[in-house]
């Protein structure tokens, strides 16, 4: 019996989830629900559609994207957050979104796609807290590293997952590691401005001091 040709392909997953979608339903007119998915989708499809994303589905709350590119899909997960932090910062109705990557062979069957790279995916996001963008170690091996400040999360046991998956976060401005790091930048650059100007007075004093003595010898 000759194996029946099945297409799937190497793809990265990029799976984004609106957090505590349920409850602001719940508490929500029809008006209300049809203004928060018009804001999802102004939100988002535009960033998927520059970082060449293809939508394969849309769940209500949530979008399951494909990329060929690790590194734009990881850009694309920033670009979203971004997106949708400049919006709830400005209103008092605030949308957070929890996005989670993954890449592997992924297998496409009447317009959608099956296999365990979106089973991971989704336990993936399962894990992710809101406000972070969360990807595995597959994505960390395609992308291009020096676009995308991470951090190391460590081997994870997931949910229907007989192996731990390892995991990396993207760094975000607001993190505590990164702020630490960004402040003892601003204190090293302000110590050399301080040093460099302190070295300076001591060279124009000397060379002034030189040339006193010297034009203006004492009597």
């Amino acid at each position: 019996m000759v194996p029946r040709k099945i297409h799937s392909e190497i793809l990265t997953v990029l799976l984004i989830d609106l957090v505590d979608y349920t409850r602001q339903m719940s508490k929500a007119d029809r008006e209300k629900i049809h203004e928060i998915q018009d804001v999802l989708d102004a939100l988002a499809l535009p960033q998927f559609s520059h970082y060449g994303g293809k939508v394969i589905k849309k769940m209500g709350d949530a979008f399951l994207v494909t990329f060929r590119s690790a590194t734009n899909a990881v850009l694309c997960g920033v670009a979203l957050q971004t997106k949708f932090y400049e919006y709830s910062r400005k209103r008092e109705y605030k949308l957070q979104i929890k996005v989670a990557l993954h890449a592997g062979e992924v297998v496409h069957r009447n317009g959608d796609v099956y296999g365990d790279t979106i089973n991971t995916t989704a336990r993936i996001e399962g894990i992710t807290k809101p406000g972070h963008i969360v990807f595995s170690e597959a994505v960390y091996l395609a992308m291009n590293q020096n676009e995308i400040p991470y951090l190391h999360l460590g081997l994870k046991k997931l949910k229907g997952l007989r192996r731990p998956v390892r995991l990396f976060r993207v760094k975000r401005v607001y993190d505590k590691i990164l702020q630490r790091r960004l402040a003892w930048e601003r204190r090293r650059k302000r110590l050399f401005r301080w040093l460099f100007t302190l070295v300076l007075i001591i060279i124009l004093t000397s060379v002034g001091l030189y040339l006193y003595r010297n034009v203006f010898p004492l009597v």
